[in-house]
């Protein structure tokens, strides 16, 4: 097997645009001879960074828009800031451990803004975990496992490390790549970088 490069991926579970780039992120691999370092993040609002009420507004009705276009299902929606946010973050660090991040993140997303599951609760918890191929008693534990927040911490340090902020982000090779409408542009670098396995 050849050997793959990084790309770092800078997401959060409340961000729509971090939803509508799951399925193609994870796409990747099998085009280009490159890995995805998955990193979530805390949401901005939840950093201290004020969001316009206008903007989640735009944010929402253009989601939607580009939901349709990539065929991907949008609403009902339920906000998880806050505990909601945290858990998945959490979790998604245990499904690395596990090798089922992508897996926990198309689930988690899809049930936060195409679903509307309270991720916050233990029954929406446990939906999106366990269709995701997550034990409940392991996801249980990671809620408070204090090693998973510090590398929850240290993904937002990398993302501040780069000079931003939003998601969703993409490092390949220090080149930042930031939106989900941006991943045409990254697949032109890995192209360019020879990475392409139908070469």
């Amino acid at each position: 097997m050849s050997p793959t490069e990084p790309i770092e991926y800078f997401f959060s579970y409340r961000s729509p645009y971090s939803y509508l780039s799951v399925p193609r992120v994870y796409a990747l691999p099998d085009s280009y001879a490159v890995n995805i370092v998955y990193r979530g993040v805390i949401p901005m609002v939840m950093r201290g960074q004020a969001v316009p009420r206008e903007k989640g507004i735009h944010t929402l009705r253009d989601t939607k828009r580009e939901a349709n276009a990539l065929g991907m299902p949008f609403g009902p929606v339920y906000d998880p800031v806050g505990e909601g946010a945290m858990r998945c973050l959490l979790v998604g660090e245990y499904a690395v451990d596990k090798g089922l991040e992508r897996e926990f993140l198309l689930s988690a997303s899809q049930g936060i803004w195409s679903e509307a599951v309270d991720v916050s609760t233990d029954k929406g918890l446990r939906l999106v975990a366990e269709r995701a191929g997550l034990d409940w008693e392991g996801v249980q534990s990671a809620v408070e496992n204090e090693a998973y927040r510090s590398r929850v911490d240290g993904n937002v340090a990398a993302l501040e490390g780069h000079d931003h902020w939003g998601v969703p982000t993409f490092v390949f090779r220090d080149e930042i790549f930031w939106g989900q409408d941006r991943i045409v542009d990254l697949e032109v670098a890995l192209k360019a970088a020879g990475l392409n396995l139908s070469q």
